[in-house]
């Protein structure tokens, strides 16, 4: 038996469970919509529990996952094959289809509120992902300076300021920028960190968080570290400078210890410059911080400078007119090696006389140096800190000799003795100048008058 085509095709399709789609032509009336067949009817209902379904998904996951356009787009997607699946029955007078319908129209305005609330949020919000990777590079930049040790210079201290201000500002503006976005976030749980590929979650707005808050609270503890330090040095600057206040060249005790002892000047005059470097660094702390030294300190840097010049009158007094220290050495070689750290132009030490080897030979010296080195810092998000890192010790291994010249000063006449140690270390750490001769400490002594430059 032959079939036609038509008979055939309704037959498949009827086997398949959906109904064959009429046929009409030009001049005849369009036939009725036939009633679902119970396969159909089935679909129908299962595609409505689907629609609800996912209306039910989609009200529990909130706005914020609608902030990622990723995830707009899947739900935009998964609406669209709703749709067309909804299309395949056109009974819209069935109720069963009318279910499905009522169901895909409350999805729909459900997703159409969900995507403009998201799409209000990530304008309100910006791009999370680049705001937070943003505010970890500056953390991680701009670190709370541990408190500063005198004796420092005034650039210094500005540089401290400038830098223990930056890491607050930073972190101040970065706490703010959290708690802003941190409501309406979408911020998934992710595996993995950061540094291997993962997004920011969670976890990483408090990780931020807490070491936002601890870049606060450090930059506000170094300040005060620092400022009592300062504090407590002056106190102890007042009892060691007793000493000095005290210094009577006609004590038999002083005058043999603190003016006519061959090392005397160069150990008096080294404290005090220590003293005064001390003193220094608290007026330019205040400086660094917009204010002016306060009298205490500006009487104390004029007291040490008068103690300085009192002791050099006093000196003369002792000894008579300066003169520069007995030789112990002739070693052409290091009077070679005293004049290369002389002219070098970064000392600046100038115009200069004879020079005078004050140590009979070349010494060797040693010393080891350790410094804790921390190479990662983790926070959990108790607040709890994990360190990690390496202690690095150096071994400092060098010779030295001692020698002594006259210094012309740079903005005037005068002539000062001055005091140089010179220094070749052998070993260090990665920035000790390594194999050549350089100058140690330096300290500026007595006036001299150029005639008494020649024993």
């Amino acid at each position: 038996m032959r079939y036609s085509v038509p008979i055939l095709l309704c037959t498949l399709m009827l086997i398949n469970g959906e109904a064959p789609v009429s046929t009409v032509h030009a001049g005849q009336a369009p036939e009725a919509v036939r009633e679902l067949v119970s396969s159909e009817r089935a679909r129908v209902q299962r595609l409505t529990r689907d629609i609800s379904g996912a209306a039910e998904t989609l009200n529990q996951g909130g706005i914020a996952p609608f902030q990622d356009p990723r995830h707009v787009q899947q739900w935009q997607d998964r609406i669209d094959r709703f749709r067309t699946d909804l299309g395949r029955f056109p009974q819209t007078d069935d109720p069963d289809v009318q279910a499905a319908t009522a169901a895909l129209a409350d999805l729909e305005n459900l997703f159409t509120f969900a995507a403009g609330e998201g799409a209000r949020q990530r304008a309100e919000t910006g791009d999370v992902q680049a705001t937070l990777a943003t505010i970890d590079a500056g953390l991680r930049e701009h670190r709370a300076p541990q408190w500063l040790p005198a004796p420092f210079t005034d650039e210094e201290a500005l540089r401290w300021v400038s830098t223990a201000s930056t890491a607050k500002n930073f972190a101040e503006n970065a706490i703010a920028t959290i708690q802003q976005i941190a409501p309406d976030a979408h911020l998934p749980l992710t595996r993995g960190t950061v540094e291997q590929g993962a997004a920011y979650d969670r976890q990483d707005l408090s990780r931020l968080l807490n070491v936002s808050e601890r870049t606060i609270r450090t930059v506000n503890e170094s300040l005060q570290q620092t400022v009592a330090n300062l504090r407590s040095a002056f106190e102890a600057q007042n009892r060691d400078l007793e000493y000095y206040r005290s210094l009577d060249p006609e004590n038999p005790s002083h005058r043999m210890n603190a003016f006519l002892r061959e090392d005397a000047p160069a150990t008096v005059y080294g404290e005090l410059d220590r003293q005064l470097a001390i003193a220094k660094s608290s007026a330019a702390f205040q400086r660094a911080l917009g204010q002016e030294p306060t009298p205490n300190t500006v009487a104390r840097i004029e007291e040490i400078i008068a103690l300085r010049a009192t002791y050099a009158e006093n000196r003369l007094k002792a000894i008579g007119d300066s003169r520069l220290p007995e030789a112990k050495s002739d070693d052409p070689g290091r009077m070679a090696i005293a004049k290369q750290i002389l002219a070098e132009p970064r000392y600046g030490f100038g115009e200069h006389g004879p020079v005078v080897l004050t140590t009979p030979e070349i010494v060797e010296r040693e010393k080891e140096v350790s410094r804790a080195e921390i190479k990662n810092v983790e926070f959990s998000l108790s607040g709890d800190i994990t360190l990690s890192g390496t202690e690095t010790t150096w071994n400092y291994r060098w010779e030295e000799f001692s020698f002594a010249t006259p210094v012309k000063e740079t903005d005037g006449e005068d002539w000062y003795v001055w005091w140089i140690t010179a220094r070749k270390y052998a070993s260090g750490w990665e920035r000790t100048p390594i194999g050549r001769w350089v100058s140690g400490t330096a300290v500026k002594g007595d006036l001299i008058p150029p005639e008494n430059f020649e024993p």
